[in-house]
């Protein structure tokens, strides 16, 4: 009886598992406000009868809840200690009401209001201050989790595990490293890899450009929430390239010049230092560095399709070794797509259009204020008598939903 149970278990438990909505890959970060919350009050050992008033929704002015909010703000990728508020991050956890028309005003005069005021350096007070202009004015919480950006170490990591999992040698790897990331299969394939481990892209629905618009926060670019960008995605998409060809084609063509210039680019170069760093370092004997490995004669010279600054040769895993191209390279073989430069994309407007972070956050105004003003009390758009929070209970997504793609 006992064998029994457990072969079921072994037939049942793989069937669970993909079918988990909560299952990701890599190091994809999908949080919601109220997990933050829970977090942020184990970090702070926050007392947990607080807890409750928190998941009701009451945020008051104490120095304990402002600290809190700080916490989540960073927790959730919304805000930066040095750059302040991060808009495409916020305003993925409010959704408006349907049919106001006022919320980007009011939020902005809100901003400026009690947020430009605060002349001191008190990241907390101003941390809370900017949320509650969002919770207040804004829209509604949003109750399914969001995508949260990775900093800059955690998406380097990501790209130096694609390095490792995909088994590149040595010689490629100091290509890279001297920051030539040249079109070739192996960097198509590394791109597609690195954006499959952060999140930026799914095999389902292609590059997210939602995600790509909360990456780039600080530099808050709406030309990627664009219907140009959009359609170029989709027809790299629909042309039927291979997805390492799909993902580094929609980079060049339709993502080129958008948010943060040279980001992809520049997380494989310090992700090949890293990984040419820590060759031949043993991990049984962590005193002493010694090589880890034999070097191996390479195989017969076969030149690749592409123009590569070395030349790729798969021999027994995992044995790979680059040569230098004797020859001229061969013209590439592409999609009909791949050769097809888009348009610019040109600027599209977006909810959060008129919120402005540098002057919502600048510190020059005339009406000078301390923490002590941050208890003002505005009216609430949030209160569950007023709006319903009709986002949260009807969001369609399950309980562990990913964010959506538009």
């Amino acid at each position: 009886m006992r064998q029994l149970v457990i072969v079921l278990l072994a037939l049942v438990a793989p069937q669970q598992l993909l079918a988990s909505g909560c299952d990701t890959k890599g190091v994809i970060i999908e949080k919601s406000f109220l997990q933050s919350v829970h977090d942020c009050v184990e970090y702070l050992q926050i007392p947990k009868e607080r807890l409750m008033q928190y998941l009701s929704n009451e945020f008051p002015p104490d120095d304990e809840t402002k600290c809190l909010l700080f916490c989540v703000g960073v927790d959730l990728g919304w805000w930066n200690n040095t750059c302040g508020l991060q808009v495409p991050s916020i305003v993925s956890y409010f959704q408006p009401v349907q049919g106001d028309k006022q919320y980007e005003k009011r939020t902005k005069e809100c901003l400026d209001r009690r947020v430009g005021a605060i002349q001191s350096p008190n990241s907390c007070c101003q941390a809370y201050e900017t949320f509650q202009c969002y919770f207040q004015e804004f829209g509604n919480l949003v109750t399914c989790p969001q995508y949260v950006r990775l900093t800059k170490l955690q998406a380097t990591q990501a790209a130096l595990d694609c390095l490792v999992m995909l088994r590149y040698p040595e010689d490629l790897l100091k290509v890279y490293a001297r920051g030539q990331v040249e079109d070739c299969p192996e960097t198509r394939c590394l791109y597609h890899c690195i954006d499959l481990r952060t999140g930026l892209y799914t095999h389902e629905h292609g590059i997210s450009l939602p995600n790509f618009f909360v990456r780039d926060a600080a530099f808050n670019d709406l030309r990627y929430l664009s219907k140009e960008t959009k359609a170029c995605r989709d027809r790299v998409r629909q042309s039927g390239c291979d997805k390492c060809t799909e993902v580094y084609q929609t980079h060049q063509e339709c993502l080129s010049g958008l948010g943060e210039n040279g980001y992809t680019s520049g997380l494989i170069t310090e992700a090949a230092k890293l990984a040419l760093a820590n060759l031949g370092v043993c991990c049984d004997e962590p005193h002493e560095q010694k090589p880890c490995y034999k070097p191996h004669p390479p195989p017969t010279h076969v030149p690749c399709t592409t123009p590569c600054p070395v030349t790729y040769h798969p021999t027994s895993p995992p044995n790979y070794v680059y040569v230098p191209k004797p020859h001229p390279p061969v013209p590439k073989q592409t999609c009909s797509v791949c050769g097809n430069k888009a348009s610019s994309p040109t600027p599209y407007p977006s909810p959060a259009a008129g919120v402005v972070p540098s002057v919502a956050l600048s510190y020059s105004s005339a009406r000078p204020s301390t923490c002590s003003s941050c208890g003002a009390v505005d009216r609430m758009y949030n209160k569950p008598v007023v709006r319903g929070y009709s986002r949260g209970s009807s969001c369609g997504c399950r309980a562990c939903s990913r964010s959506s793609y538009k």
